[in-house]
């Protein structure tokens, strides 16, 4: 136990303080050429993987999927055995092999659903460094975020940035119960055009539907 936890010490002290990191300016100078790579387009599709790696456990859960997201909060989020739907007023939530959907209506939810908004809220965080890395055999930037405007979800954030693009490869957070989520982006590209279809459940007489809208 005591290893596990002094491992993580020394990851989080690698990801959250690196190597020489340049001045804050050269920081958020990264972090708007990102932001302006995603107002190159409206809709976006990407690969993802997920570990979190609980506080004082050595237990480790993992997550693969993919993601479409559209204009108008439209997303379809897919992970092994789930497809969720949204076309920003309907959410459907296809359990693929009990062959059942739930339909339900977003306003009803309690939570925000929007699977993109954790991958790319460090867009909405003040960069504080950057230093250069390398991921898979290319060049990055890391950059160390202040996430004070999500300060209830998250003390510490890291985003690296492809160099080439700017546009997000892997993402770090901790939570107030020092849990460490990361996150690895793949495939991510713009996509000129989605239609609603995209974002819509289509019914099959074989499956069964439960409206409760």
């Amino acid at each position: 136990m005591r290893y596990f936890k002094n491992s993580v010490f020394l990851l989080l002290c690698f990801l959250f303080v690196g190597v020489m990191p340049l001045y804050a300016s050269s920081a958020d100078d990264v972090l708007q050429k990102s932001k302006s790579w995603f107002n190159t387009g409206s809709s976006w599709a990407l690969d993802f993987q997920v570990k979190i790696f609980p506080a004082g456990s050595p237990d480790v859960s993992e997550q693969k999927g993919s993601l479409l997201v559209g204009e108008k909060n439209r997303f379809r989020l897919s992970v092994p055995g789930i497809t969720f739907f949204s076309d920003g007023v309907s959410l459907w939530q296809w359990n693929i092999e009990q062959k059942q959907v739930l339909i339900k209506a977003i306003e009803d939810l309690s939570s925000t659903l929007h699977p993109s908004e954790l991958l790319f809220k460090y867009l909405n965080c003040q960069a504080i460094s950057v230093r250069e890395d390398q991921w898979n055999k290319k060049k990055v930037f890391v950059l160390t975020l202040d996430p004070a405007k999500y300060g209830d979800q998250f003390k510490a954030m890291e985003v690296w940035l492809s160099a080439k693009d700017y546009s997000p490869v892997r993402l770090f957070t901790v939570d107030h119960m020092d849990n460490l989520s990361q996150y690895e982006i793949s495939n991510l590209k713009v996509v000129k055009k989605t239609t609603l279809a995209d974002f819509t459940f289509k019914s099959s007489k074989d499956i069964d539907e439960v409206d409760m809208r």
